[in-house]
């Protein structure tokens, strides 16, 4: 369905602008957003030394979806005083609602990659 994987994605647009609450917290310039994050993590797994029984090409994907539900709920953090099974409801629902407007196997495949982080 084109219209849900637009409309996923125009979800996923906010993570660009959406800053880290801790570094913004902190008030460090140039505060990194959730997407910049998600990217840095991506290479890091990319530029990673081989290790046994690691899956380099399923860190990479893991890494671009981890926060993916932060783009409804924003960035959490432990200053925030929501208790860990909150966020963890709040991210399922938000990661829920965004898989259905994807559909089809791409969104298994992010529910299962975002479970497995």
């Amino acid at each position: 369905n084109v219209s849900g994987a637009i409309d996923f994605l125009t979800l996923c647009h906010s993570l660009k602008t959406t800053k880290r609450k801790g570094w913004v917290n902190h008030g460090i310039e140039g505060s990194e957003s959730i997407a910049d994050h998600m990217y840095r993590m991506a290479l890091m797994a990319l530029i990673a030394d081989d290790l046994p029984g690691v899956n380099r090409e399923r860190c990479i994907k893991i890494a671009i979806v981890h926060d993916i539900a932060e783009a409804i709920v924003g960035d959490i953090t432990p200053s925030d005083g929501v208790p860990k099974e909150e966020k963890s409801r709040m991210e399922r629902n938000a990661l829920d609602e965004m898989c259905r407007l994807l559909g089809g196997m791409k969104a298994e495949e992010i529910k299962e990659l975002w479970e497995e982080y």
